[in-house]
C-alpha cells in the first residue's frame, strides 16, 4: 500500500494526471534542452575536441577509454558534419533517452506518482547541465546504465506478472551492457552487482539458474574484444591508465580534505536537499535491508554500495565529480520513490517529505543559475573572468585558431609544413578542430612516457614528413621548448607571438616558432631523470638551436 501520509507529493492528482504531469514536465524539460544546446555558442570542451580527434582515426580502442565515444561522435558528424552544435545536440539526445528510463523505472517499480518525482529530480540536478550539454562519455554511459536497470528488473519481473519469458528484455539487457562497457570502464561493475541482487534477493535468487541470464551476460562481454585486442598491440595502455586512477593521488593535502571536498562536490552536483534525500536514503536502505520491499533493496544494491565505496575512496584520494554519477540513478529512483510514499522500509522520518518543494526549487534554481551564468557573463563582458566563470575553458578556442591561421598563412612553404602543438593534448585538438579544413595536428611529449592518445599514432616521421617544415604552436609566454625538440631541425626559431583577447577578463597568449627540415622525432626525457626547478630541462632561447 501506498503511504498516506499528508506530505505526499502531488497527492490532489489521480494516476492519469499524474502520468500527463510527467510527460508534459519532461517533453518541456527536453525542449529547454535541446533549444539550448543548439543556441549556445560554447566551443567544444578539451575532452570533446580530444574524443572528436579520435573519431577521425576509427579504431578498436584508445589510449584511456574504449571506443565507443570515437565510434559515436563518428556517427554523428557523418550525419550532422563536424560542428559544435551537432555534439551538442547529440548529448541533449542522450539525456533525453536517459530521462525516459528514469521515468519508466520509477513508474514500473513505485507507480505514477514517484514516475513524476523521479522525472523532476532528474530536471533539478545541476550535474544534468552538463551531463546534456558536453559530450563525453558520460552521456552515453548514463544512458546505457539506465537502460539496464530497466531492462534487467522488467526481465526479473517477467515472469511474476505474466508478461511472457523475458527474453526480449535479456536481448535488450546484454545490448545495454555491451554499449556502456563500450562507453566507459565503469560499466563493468554493473554485472557484479546485478550477481550480488541475485544473491541477496529471497524473490529473484533462482534466477542465478538462469542460462539466459548468463548468457545474456556473456554475449555482452564480446564487446570488450575489440578493446581488448587494440590493447594486447599496445601494450595494455588503457589497463595502465586506469590502474593508475584507481590509485589515485591525495597530493599532499591535509588528511580529510579530498573526503570534504569529495562531499562538497556531490551536494553541489546534485543540489544540496537532494543530495541530502540520496545520500540519507542509501544509508538507511543498507542499515535496514532485510525489512526492505524488493523493489527498493534493487535500487539499494545497485547504488548504496558503490557510493560509499567512492566516499572511502575519498579518504585517501581526490576523486573526480563524475565518477560516482550511474549509481545516482539508481538513488534517485530510490529517492523519488521514498518521497511518493512507496518506497517501504527505509524508516526515514515522514515529515521530511515537506522538504519535497524547497529541494526541487532549490535544484531547479541552481539549474537556472548553470544555463544562464554564462551567457549573462557574456553580455556583461565578464565571460572567462577566473573567478566567475566556470565555463571559462569553452570559450575563445575559435579565436585561437584564427590567428593561428593566419600564423600557418605565413609560412614559406604551406604545401610541405606540419603543424605541431605542444604542451597539454587539448591544445592540439582544438587546433584540429577549429582550424580551416581542419587538418592533421601533431602533439610532442616532452617526457618518454605514453601520455596521450597522440603518442600513439604516427608521428610526421613516420608518415613521411622527413624535410618538411614544422609551424609549432605553444601557449603562455613562459614555456620553453626544448634543445631536444628544437635538434630535431636543421633550424629552428621564433616566428612571433599573438594574443586573443576573449574578453576583458580572458586573454589567451601563444608563441609560434618555425621549424626548418625536420630531421627526426625526438624522444622525450626520461621519466627517472632527476628534476631540478625547470623540471631537469634546459630552458631555451627563442632562436635556433646552438648545436
Amino acid at each position: 500500500m501506498a503511504d498516506t501520509d499528508r506530505h505526499l507529493p502531488f497527492s490532489q492528482l489521480d494516476d492519469t494526471r499524474l502520468d500527463r504531469l510527467a510527460w508534459r514536465v519532461l517533453v518541456i524539460g527536453s525542449l529547454i534542452r535541446l533549444l539550448y544546446a543548439a543556441i549556445h555558442p560554447m566551443n567544444l570542451a578539451g575532452d570533446e575536441a580530444y574524443y572528436w580527434e579520435w573519431s577521425r582515426r576509427l579504431d578498436w580502442g584508445y589510449f584511456s577509454k574504449p571506443p565507443g565515444i570515437a565510434w559515436l561522435m563518428a556517427l554523428v558528424t557523418s550525419i550532422g558534419g563536424d560542428h559544435t552544435v551537432t555534439f551538442r545536440l547529440t548529448s541533449a539526445l542522450l539525456g533525453v533517452g536517459s530521462l525516459l528510463l528514469v521515468r519508466a523505472l520509477a513508474r514500473n517499480l513505485f507507480g505514477p506518482r514517484a514516475a513524476l518525482v523521479g522525472v523532476l529530480l532528474a530536471l533539478a540536478t545541476p550535474a544534468n547541465v552538463l551531463l546534456n550539454f558536453m559530450l563525453t562519455i558520460d552521456a552515453p554511459l548514463v544512458l546505457c546504465w539506465s537502460a539496464a536497470l530497466w531492462c534487467f528488473w522488467r526481465w526479473l519481473r517477467a515472469s511474476e506478472d505474466g508478461s511472457g519469458s523475458g527474453a526480449p528484455w535479456l536481448i535488450g539487457f546484454s545490448l545495454a551492457l555491451a554499449g556502456g562497457y563500450l562507453a566507459k570502464q565503469m560499466m563493468l561493475v554493473f554485472p557484479l552487482l546485478a550477481i550480488v541482487y541475485l544473491v541477496v534477493s529471497k524473490t529473484h535468487r533462482a534466477r542465478l539458474k538462469s542460462p539466459g541470464f548468463w548468457s545474456a551476460v556473456a554475449v555482452s562481454l564480446v564487446a570488450l574484444v575489440p578493446p581488448l585486442w587494440w590493447n594486447s598491440q599496445h601494450d595494455w595502455v588503457t589497463f595502465h591508465h586506469t590502474g593508475g586512477q584507481i590509485a589515485g593521488d591525495t597530493d599532499d593535502k591535509p588528511l580529510g580534505y579530498t573526503f570534504v571536498e569529495f562531499l562538497l562536490t556531490q551536494a553541489g552536483v546534485l543540489s544540496p536537499v537532494i543530495w541530502f534525500f540520496v545520500m540519507t536514503a542509501a544509508l538507511a536502505g543498507l542499515a535496514r535491508f532485510k525489512r526492505l520491499a524488493e523493489p527498493v533493496r534493487f535500487l539499494v544494491i545497485f547504488s548504496a554500495p558503490a557510493i560509499v565505496v567512492m566516499a572511502l575512496m575519498a579518504l585517501r584520494q581526490t576523486m573526480l565529480p563524475n565518477w560516482a554519477a550511474v549509481y545516482y540513478i539508481a538513488a534517485m529512483v530510490l529517492v523519488a520513490g521514498w518521497l511518493a510514499g512507496a518506497g517501504r522500509g527505509l524508516g526515514l522520518p515522514a515529515g521530511w517529505r515537506k522538504a519535497t518543494k524547497p529541494a526541487l526549487a532549490i535544484g531547479f534554481l541552481m539549474v537556472a543559475v548553470g544555463y544562464l551564468w554564462s551567457p549573462t557573463l557574456r553580455a556583461l563582458g565578464h565571460a572567462g573572468d577566473p573567478k566567475l566563470d566556470p565555463m571559462r575553458r569553452l570559450i575563445g578556442h575559435e579565436q585561437v585558431a584564427e590567428a593561428a591561421a593566419k600564423m600557418i598563412e605565413q609560412v614559406p612553404n604551406p604545401e610541405k609544413t606540419v603543424i605541431i602543438a605542444l604542451d597539454h593534448r587539448y591544445n592540439a585538438s582544438h587546433l584540429a578542430f577549429y582550424l580551416p579544413d581542419q587538418p592533421r595536428v601533431y602533439r610532442w611529449e616532452r617526457y618518454d612516457h605514453v601520455a596521450s592518445q597522440y603518442e600513439l599514432w604516427p608521428n610526421p616521421i613516420d608518415d613521411g614528413k622527413t624535410g618538411w617544415d614544422a609551424i609549432v604552436f605553444v601557449p603562455g609566454t613562459e614555456k620553453t621548448v626544448t634543445r631536444r625538440f628544437q635538434g630535431a631541425f636543421e633550424e629552428f626559431g621564433p616566428m612571433g607571438t599573438f594574443d586573443v583577447e576573449v574578453s576583458p577578463h580572458y586573454e589567451r597568449h601563444y608563441r609560434v616558432f618555425l621549424g626548418h627540415n625536420l630531421l627526426n622525432w625526438p624522444e622525450g626525457i626520461p621519466l627517472d631523470k632527476p628534476k631540478s626547478g625547470n623540471d631537469g630541462i634546459d630552458p631555451e632561447p627563442d632562436g635556433p638551436n646552438p648545436n
